[in-house]
């Protein structure tokens, strides 16, 4: 290896562990039960029964209607949010670090020009590990 590409690799090596403590730290920061039973409550309670009243001279008898379009996207964003809060487990829609680690195996044994090449991760039932 030559003098200037140890330094190159040095860096790499820090920004690529200064990323893993990133990652880590989400993982581990955990979003107090109290937070999130406050946010039902703001979105369920004083948002959408306060919702009718500010859209009644607009909607007219469309009110009910608009008001559940608009309700449903409130409740669907929440359970998204809720469903993203932990991106490194191991549910179907959590990120497939199984296979961006394999990836990125399988890019830096080519690199090295290594023959012993595994075989990217393929879809297990339309899910990606």
């Amino acid at each position: 290896m030559h003098d200037l590409h140890v330094g190159i690799l040095e860096g790499s090596l820090g920004a690529m562990t200064d990323v893993q403590g990133r990652c880590e730290r989400i993982k581990n920061t955990p979003i107090p039960f109290t937070y999130h039973v406050l946010l039902h409550r703001i979105v369920a309670v004083v948002f959408c029964l306060a919702l009718p009243f500010g859209l009644f001279e607009i909607a007219g008898n469309l009110t009910p209607v608009v008001v559940c379009m608009i309700s449903y996207a409130f409740f669907g964003l929440d359970s998204i949010g809720d469903e993203v809060e932990q991106p490194f487990e191991t549910d179907d829609n959590d990120l497939p670090l199984a296979a961006i680690c394999r990836t990125i195996e399988i890019d830096l044994l080519q690199m090295i020009r290594e023959d012993a090449v595994q075989e990217p991760l393929q879809p297990v039932h339309g899910v990606l590990s």
